[in-house]
């Protein structure tokens, strides 16, 4: 294979997932409302894309399924099926298909061997819905027909009196400027028109000069006349129904005068000049549109949020409707202002009320433009942007937008790779300041270099910051594959459930965000399975028959905060106990002794569950301490609560990066080690004589609380006792673990410092007690401890 057909095929496996992703999605989506007319075009117009991008490869099997599932969506579409469980049943089969097709393909570069045997049976099965929806009454053939009375849109109208007469339909087609790419051949689907009679060939922008002419995007719009029924047009065209327009052709109706054209304008196209020279009702009809177009566009500027593309699209799209207006007056005031407007969705929506042909009366500082304006051709404009068609990936700068680059994921490490190496260069600068200074007897030069590290500390702060944002993903990325999750388990265990998710747009590190998959689908299972009630139990307890499941982030200073709540059953504690103590997990004496909010942190033990017996959901023994040990991995914490009878509520606090660690160095027994800064509470010196001894327990009371302490050297099994300063007084390193609060005995603390965190390789790999090792300033290896492993 080819490099550049290699690149192609790694960008259709991108989009194809994108597309899958948005498939998902919208599939429950419709589920949940199969009215919302939006969702179901957006449905449509992902699936017809992915059908497309399978054409240009020929995966015939992925694109068997795909088309079978875009011809049941376009049934649903025009009303003519009905969309219900099982029918999002067999779509979301066939989109686990496409999903495990597209792997193969990314593994292998061709399908699997079983493609073509697993595709048809799926393909058929879809198509059995189609079947049994024929029966159903076409809801759109009263509503596709025009009213008698409707008037004709411009570009009909301007087909000429010949082909103005009753029994033909005139089709106007505006293929997308990518369509090549989604394997798209407009010349002949419109050559293929049941019934033609007539074609007219435009271009929907002037032509570019030849060398700025870009042969792979469409500028064609296609006008045609057919002697057809309309249901077979729609018919023909059912796969790019938002690229065409129908209008039934009648006999032109008396209408009264309107504005003579200005002079010396000539029309550029077969239709702008049928239009200049036609009956007086085509002015209306024109001027009709071009009010409707620009409602539109006004429409648009006032949702939020809008994205600079956008912004720049809506002013390209007035710029056109200016270039077919003839009043040389308004016109030309109108688009002298436009071309001073500065960038932003919010002096162009002033500007566009400003000059609303719709108003009666200009405001101040505009004039609404006339409303006897006649068509006439738009001014070609060397290099200019088309109005319609998708928005490419890189943004008109000049028109207030931003470019935006698609980058691979592994340049992106590689610059967090760079970023940390100079961290590591950067803490030599203070070693080499200090040699300066002692050794050489330097000190001017140790002042140089402690000032150049301000400057070259001040930089790599910016760097690391800058590329962390890059690196930043939305935690929605994570959630999106929870609603199909959560329905596929609800229904297999018959109960209703209600997924509600909360701060999707919350940003953390994508290490940190795929960190969280594995951990969020374990709680979501056992909420399913253990926490919420099936309907009638629920009802039975006086709650609503549907439970509710809710994921909610938030950032919270430098940490991600992830809630997961149920208002199900509780966790009973009384059976927790017992079951602890069933699996010898703690003494029976100990479990009559906890709280109840130390009796429900029991479920974190290795090999606790409930569950009385094993299935593919539980009762393996392999679930919530999998969790805790996932998010301790990233240098997270779980908190869990519980109230019988009411839900569950489980907090996951995580770091937003994991790229660059702050940690404090110590010393103990004359060796160094680092302890991260997020476990430490404080450091503090504490007299010999206030440390109290319990036989071998030793505690001391800071700020009112007793708080226990352990000898580090005892913890590393160092045979040496810790050292007391010339005040006799010890120094303490106080770290919080979970809820506790205990404090660890050292010799002395060197400062704090950014280090990047390896992990421990090798022969080294299985000891605990350490978090990883860093490279130092000076050459040396720092060992990073785990506080949690060695307590």
């Amino acid at each position: 294979m080819s490099l550049h057909a290699s690149e192609l095929l790694e960008q259709f496996i991108l989009e194809a997932r994108e597309c899958l992703e948005q498939i998902g999605q919208r599939l429950l989506d419709v589920e949940k409302d199969p009215t919302r007319t939006e969702l179901l075009n957006d449905l449509f117009r992902q699936v017809h894309t992915l059908k497309g991008n399978c054409g240009l490869f020929e995966f015939k099997a992925l694109e068997t399924v795909v088309h079978a599932g875009e011809d049941l969506l376009d049934r649903v579409r025009n009303g003519t099926l009905g969309y219900g469980p099982a029918l999002a049943d067999a779509l979301l089969e066939a989109m686990d298909f496409a999903g495990e097709m597209i792997d193969a393909i990314a593994k292998d570069g061709v399908l699997s061997a079983d493609a073509d045997g697993r595709a048809a049976p799926l393909a058929i099965a879809l198509r059995r819905h189609l079947q049994a929806g024929e029966a159903a009454p076409d809801l759109t053939a009263a509503s596709a027909t025009p009213a008698a009375d409707a008037p004709l849109p411009a570009w009909a109208e301007a087909l000429g009196a010949a082909w103005l007469r009753d029994g033909l339909t005139a089709v106007r087609y505006q293929p997308e400027a990518e369509c090549f790419f989604k394997g798209e051949d407009p010349w002949y689907m419109a050559c293929q028109v049941p019934g033609l009679q007539h074609l007219v060939v435009l271009a929907r922008q002037p032509w570019p000069e030849p060398s700025d002419l870009d042969c792979y995007r469409c500028n064609l719009e296609l006008v045609m006349v057919s002697d057809a029924p309309r249901a077979y047009l729609e018919e023909h065209f059912r796969y790019v129904p938002e690229q065409i327009e129908l209008a039934s052709l009648r006999p032109p109706r008396p209408a009264a005068p309107v504005a003579p054209a200005a002079a010396g304008a000539a029309p550029a196209s077969p239709v702008a000049a049928a239009a200049a020279v036609a009956d007086d009702a085509v002015g209306q009809l024109v001027q009709q549109r071009l009010q409707r177009v620009w409602a539109e566009q006004r429409a648009l500027l006032a949702r939020p949020s809008l994205a600079a593309g956008t912004v720049a699209a809506a002013r390209r799209t007035f710029e056109n409707l200016l270039g077919v207006l003839r009043d040389s007056g308004a016109a030309a005031t109108a688009r002298a202002s436009l071309d001073a407007l500065p960038p932003g969705a919010a002096p162009l929506a002033a500007w566009a009320q400003r000059h609303d042909p719709a108003q009666a009366v200009g405001e101040a500082g505009g004039e609404p433009l006339s409303a006897g304006a006649t068509v006439a051709a738009p001014e070609p404009r060397r290099g200019a942007a088309p109005a319609a068609g998708p928005a490419a990936p890189v943004h008109d700068e000049a028109a207030g937008g931003q470019k935006v680059l698609r980058v691979a994921q592994d340049k992106i490490d590689r610059l967090m790779d760079l970023i940390g190496e100079m961290v590591v260069a950067k803490n030599a600068l203070p070693y080499l300041a200090n040699r300066a200074e002692t050794v050489f007897n330097q000190r001017e030069l140790a002042r140089e270099i402690k000032t150049q590290y301000s400057v070259i500390n001040r930089i790599a702060e910016d760097m690391q910051h800058a590329i962390m944002q890059v690196r930043m993903l939305p935690v929605g990325t994570v959630f999106q594959r929870f609603g199909r999750l959560v329905r596929d388990i609800s229904k297999k265990l018959g109960k209703e459930v209600q997924l509600v998710i909360e701060g999707e747009d919350t940003e953390a590190d994508k290490n940190v965000i795929e960190s969280l998959a594995d951990p969020l689908i374990h709680i979501l299972r056992n909420s399913l399975d253990h926490g919420l009630e099936l309907p009638d139990v629920r009802v039975a307890a006086g709650k609503p028959r549907v439970g509710t499941l809710r994921v909610a982030a938030r950032q919270e200073g430098d940490r991600v905060i992830l809630d997961i709540s149920d208002d199900g059953a509780g966790i009973d504690t009384t059976r927790v106990r017992a079951k602890a103590v069933e699996r010898g997990l703690i003494p029976a004496d100990r479990a009559d002794t906890l709280t109840e909010h130390e009796a429900v942190q029991l479920v974190f033990l290795p090999g606790f569950s409930t569950a009385e017996t094993i299935s593919d959901l539980s009762g393996r023994g392999v679930g919530m301490d999998v969790v805790r040990s996932a998010v301790e991995r990233v240098n997270g914490a779980v908190e869990l609560s519980s109230t019988l009878g009411q839900g569950t509520q489980i907090r996951l606090a995580l770091p937003l990066s994991m790229a660059v660690t702050n940690v404090m160095m110590i010393e103990t027994a004359g060796r160094r080690f680092g302890v991260p800064m997020d476990l430490i509470v404080e450091t503090v010196r504490v007299p010999a004589e206030d440390i109290h001894h319990f036989k071998s327990a030793q505690t001391v009371v800071l700020r009112g609380r007793i708080v226990p302490l352990r000898a580090l050297n005892e913890l590393l099994t160092l045979d040496v006792p810790p050292r007391l300063n010339a005040d006799r007084e010890h120094a303490v390193l106080v770290v919080r673990l979970g809820n506790e609060t205990i404090g660890l005995l050292v010799d002395d603390f060197h400062g704090t410092s950014d280090i990047i965190l390896k992990p421990l390789e090798g022969v080294l790999q299985g000891i605990t007690g350490f978090a990883g090792t860093a490279l130092m300033g000076d050459g040396s290896v720092l060992m990073i401890l785990n506080p949690k492993e060695l307590l």
